[in-house]
């Protein structure tokens, strides 16, 4: 696989020009792997088309290509994220153990955190641009961004009428797949038949209450299943923690939130249903005229 750094230097150099955050003299064999790793992730996000046109500029030189200086970005964060974890402990003949000298004091964890998620939020918002770039330019989009067309839910902005995500093209990607499990498990039990009637008919009310229904879940199983550092502010339940905790996310209370009006929101589809599948009752006459033959006692 082709990478936007360059495996012949003997040092990091090249990364510290990209984040401004790491030591040049780190060897570049020691984070090469996590390159390739966070190259294949950005590739599968963006499209190997796309990723392709971002290795040429760096092969030519234009390192100040906006679209290759992202990419480049986004593959040193996320990898330099994972290669620094790894470091924060010496392997010894003794054990693992903090290396300290005069110059450089060990951090308390609660500053480790705060910084493992700074580094994460960063890298998903730099992702998030690439996607923007990509769409604001008419450039050719990835599987990865056409997966979940067809859907309810079929745009960000549709999903956002609903929940605000800070406008994260990233994260209501990520959550296509609750989205899609919701309406194969959950929709289509309650619709029967008339399923592609409700998705057809977009201006009812049940069509809505269905995309209401589909984004609660989505947010409320994305919550539990990818990192919170996804997910904005304002679209999670706060907790009282230390001010140094790294993240003041309640995921029990979001998820509980989420679920709960979920909940209400599916009675009231059901309802809305039911409505439209009651047939009325023919009220026979029994009202007789003199034509009418009857026997009388």
């Amino acid at each position: 696989m082709e990478i936007l750094f360059n495996k012949n230097l003997p040092d990091a150099s090249e990364v510290l020009e990209v984040l401004g955050i790491n030591d040049a003299d780190i060897n570049i064999n020691h984070i090469w792997q996590h390159l390739r790793t966070a190259s294949r992730k950005v590739m599968k996000i963006i499209g190997e088309d796309n990723y392709q046109l971002a290795f040429d500029k760096y092969e030519d030189g234009d390192l100040e290509d906006e679209f290759c200086s992202m990419a480049r970005y986004a593959i040193a964060l996320d990898a330099f994220r994972n290669y620094a974890p790894l470091t924060d402990l010496a392997f010894t003949s003794q054990g693992r153990s903090f290396r300290n000298d005069e110059h450089n004091r060990v951090p308390w964890e609660w500053q480790i955190d705060k910084s493992d998620a700074a580094l994460e939020k960063s890298y998903y918002d730099i992702v998030n641009e690439l996607i923007i770039f990509i769409m604001e330019n008419d450039m050719e989009q990835s599987d990865f961004m056409q997966q979940f067309t067809g859907l309810f839910v079929f745009s960000l902005d549709e999903f956002q009428k609903y929940v605000n995500i800070n406008d994260s093209y990233l994260l209501y990607y990520k959550l296509g797949p609750s989205l899609k499990l919701f309406e194969q498990r959950e929709i289509i039990n309650r619709t029967g038949a008339r399923f592609s009637e409700f998705k057809e008919n977009k201006t009812t009310y049940i069509y809505t209450l269905i995309q209401n229904c589909c984004v609660y879940f989505a947010m409320a199983d994305g919550i539990k299943k990818l990192s919170v550092q996804l997910f904005p502010e304002g679209a999670m339940k706060g907790e009282k923690k230390n001010k140094k905790a790294a993240t003041g996310y309640d995921i029990e209370a979001s998820v509980l939130y989420y679920n709960n009006e979920l909940n209400n929101l599916l009675i009231d589809l059901e309802n809305e249903v039911k409505k439209l599948t009651l047939r009325p009752i023919k009220v026979r006459s029994n009202k007789f005229d003199e034509n009418d033959g009857f026997v009388t006692l």
